[in-house]
C-alpha cells in the first residue's frame, strides 16, 4: 500500500520535471531559430538599409516571428542599424502568462564582408 502511494507521488513529479524540460527544449529551438533568422535578416537589412518587406516576410516564414527596429526605420550607410526579432510561446507548466521570447541584433549599413 505504501509503495503504490510512493510509486504515484513519484509519477506526479515526474510528470511536472518532463513537462518542465519540454518547455525548455522548445525554448532553446526558439532561440535557436530567431537567432538565425536574426543574422540573415541582418544581411539582408546591411543591403537594403532597413527592414524591408522582404526581411519582414523572411522572419516571419523562417522562424514564425516578426522584427521591428529599435530606432529609426531607416538609416544611412556606415551607421549601426539595431533591431529586434520577436516570437511569442505559449508554455506548458513553466508560467501562466504567454512568454515573449526576443532577441536583438545589430548591423551595419552597407557593410558587406
Amino acid at each position: 500500500m505504501g509503495s503504490s502511494l510512493g510509486f504515484l507521488l513519484s509519477l506526479f513529479f515526474a510528470v511536472q520535471v518532463m513537462a518542465y524540460v519540454g518547455d525548455l527544449t522548445v525554448i532553446q529551438q526558439i532561440y535557436g531559430a530567431l537567432n538565425s533568422a536574426a543574422i540573415t535578416a541582418g544581411h539582408i537589412i546591411s543591403l537594403e538599409g532597413g527592414i524591408s518587406k522582404r526581411t519582414r516576410e523572411f522572419v516571419e516564414k523562417s522562424a514564425k516571428a516578426y522584427i521591428v527596429p529599435v530606432d529609426e526605420d531607416y538609416q544611412t550607410v556606415g551607421k549601426i542599424y539595431e533591431y529586434v526579432v520577436i516570437r511569442k510561446y505559449e508554455p506548458i507548466i513553466m508560467s501562466r502568462e504567454t512568454m515573449v521570447l526576443e532577441v536583438r541584433r545589430s548591423v551595419m549599413i552597407g557593410y558587406i564582408e
